[in-house]
C-alpha cells in the first residue's frame, strides 16, 4: 500500500469517525424524545424500546471505538512507512509531533471517556424509560 492510498483510508476513517460521533451526541437526544413519546405505552412496550435504545448505544460506541482504533493502527503502519524512508510519511509525522517507527496507540484519557460517555447514556436511557416521571396531560 502505497502513502497515497494510506492518506485515502485515513481520510474516510475520519469521515466515518466523525458521522459516528455525530450520532453519539446527538443520540441521548433521541432516546429522551422516544422515551417521552412512548410515556402512555404499557411498561412492556417502554421495556422493549428501552432495551433497544441500549443496544444502539453500545453498537454505536463499539463502531466509534473501533473506527478510532482503525485509524491509530493506520498512523502505526504511516509510522512504519516513516522509518523505512518514506519522507512524506515523515513530513506528516513531525508535522503532528508523532513518533517515527514506533506504535502509535491512543491516549488512555480517550479510553476512561468514551467508558464514561457509555456508562451515562447507559443509566440516562434506564432512567428516562423506566423511572422518569412524565406529564399525563
Amino acid at each position: 500500500m502505497s502513502e497515497i492510498e494510506l492518506y485515502g483510508l485515513m481520510g474516510m476513517n475520519r469521515s466515518i469517525f466523525s458521522t459516528l460521533f455525530l450520532c453519539g451526541v446527538l443520540m441521548p437526544l433521541c432516546v429522551v424524545v422516544v422515551a417521552y413519546l412512548f410515556r402512555n405505552f404499557s411498561s412492556a412496550i417502554r421495556g422493549a424500546a428501552m432495551v433497544s435504545a441500549l443496544i444502539g448505544v453500545i453498537m454505536l460506541t463499539f463502531f466509534t471505538m473501533a473506527a478510532q482504533n482503525a485509524f491509530f493502527m493506520m498512523l502505526t503502519t504511516l509510522s512504519g512507512m516513516a522509518a523505512e524512508g518514506s519522507a512524506s510519511a515523515t513530513q506528516v509525522l513531525t508535522s503532528g509531533n508523532m513518533p517515527i517507527g514506533e506504535t502509535i496507540d491512543p491516549p488512555g484519557w480517550m479510553m476512561a471517556l468514551s467508558l464514561v460517555q457509555i456508562a451515562i447514556n447507559l443509566c440516562l436511557t434506564v432512567y428516562v424509560f423506566l423511572f422518569a416521571r412524565w406529564d399525563k396531560s
